[in-house]
């Protein structure tokens, strides 16, 4: 089996090396490369949801290829890089490596990455929650290891809560009572500060970022506009969303100020459901970002290779729509909100 498999991850390389040289991975632009726009910029990051790497799926590749140079052609040096769950397609090692063939010379001083379900449904679960973080803390170099699937971040002073399953399913999470527990004590000390806190998970609320329907959707027409503030259903359909624990979830981030939802899973492209208020009193917000691997769905603009580019100054959050592939921020002709800026209170 071991001879099979590294038959394969040959067999992809040279289709990889063929796929370069015909031109078939996207070279993205440098005219419109990643930087500070504010200049009272306090913290950056590139936030990403789905990159998907497979071993046996060049085009994933192809896609994560093209957005690993953008990253490598940034102007400055970002504080972190974020992947919303579901690095891989099945959690292999091979599928690991290809990643790290391609994350070099990046300007990057964090990385910050949740488990999704591709990462470890497949694979027992101890194995492959064990695998996922030894590939995230030798990015790290050894720095702020990581090793339970729910953890806190420091990154310049800001707080970033990881929320990962506790337990193997397959298309949803398990958040304990103790990581709820977690959550909550971690959310009242962090927000004491009076700055924004992100928490990071694989997998929507319930009901949330046009849930159901944007969950094995085949596109919609209606991708224009914003959704209404989140509501709680008291009858959840969980369909492509976090699990049973949606709404315990949702209730302790309504606890407190400033905080930033932040969501991959439904390969949902920018528009209509990107952003969704979950308390307006206390400014918290859902973000479900697109995925890098797959091409997108139910938005304005479905390209594979997207993202966002996030700066916190003293005052303000803002999101900036981007193309990494291609290597341009989005104008408000291609996503109405290509520059989302959120006030902090």
């Amino acid at each position: 089996m071991a001879h099979f498999s590294d038959a394969i991850y040959q067999l992809i390389s040279f289709i990889m090396s063929i796929m370069m040289a015909l031109g078939m991975v996207g070279t993205p632009a440098t005219d419109d490369t990643i930087k500070n726009i504010e200049p009272d910029t306090v913290l950056d990051f590139v936030v990403v949801g789905d990159t998907q790497v497979s071993n046996i799926m060049p085009s994933r590749e192809a896609n994560f290829a093209a957005f690993a140079q953008d990253m490598r052609n940034s102007q400055i040096d970002l504080d972190a890089f974020i992947v919303a769950g579901d690095v891989t397609e099945n959690g292999f090692a091979e599928e690991y490596a290809r990643i790290n063939d391609n994350i070099y010379d990046w300007k990057v001083n964090n990385y910050i990455m949740v488990t999704g379900n591709h990462d470890i449904r497949l694979n027992e679960y101890e194995a492959g929650t064990s695998r996922f973080f030894d590939f995230m803390n030798n990015l790290n170099g050894g720095k702020n290891d990581q090793n339970s699937t729910h953890y806190k971040y420091m990154v310049e002073g800001y707080t970033f809560l990881v929320l990962g399953s506790d337990s193997w399913d397959f298309e949803k999470a398990y958040i304990s009572d103790e990581q709820l527990q977690w959550l909550n004590i971690e959310l009242k000390e962090a927000t004491k500060t009076g700055r924004p806190v992100f928490v990071i998970a694989h997998y929507p609320l319930a009901e949330s970022h046009g849930l159901p329907g944007t969950w094995g959707s085949s596109n919609s027409d209606d991708v224009y506009g914003k959704l209404p503030t989140y509501v709680a259903p008291t009858d959840p359909d969980y369909t492509g969303s976090i699990g049973e624990q949606s709404n315990e979830v949702f209730e302790i981030l309504n606890d407190y100020k400033n905080v930033f939802f932040i969501t991959g899973h439904l390969h949902t492209g920018f528009g209509k459901n990107t952003y969704q208020t979950l308390d307006e009193e206390n400014n918290v917000q859902g973000i479900n970002v697109p995925s890098v691997g797959i091409d997108n769905k139910d938005g304005s603009y479905n390209n594979p290779a997207t993202g966002l580019f996030v700066e916190v100054t003293p005052t303000q959050v803002i999101f900036y729509a981007r193309d990494f592939g291609e290597g341009k921020f989005l104008t408000a002709d291609q996503f109405e909100y290509a520059v989302m800026t959120y006030d902090l209170i």
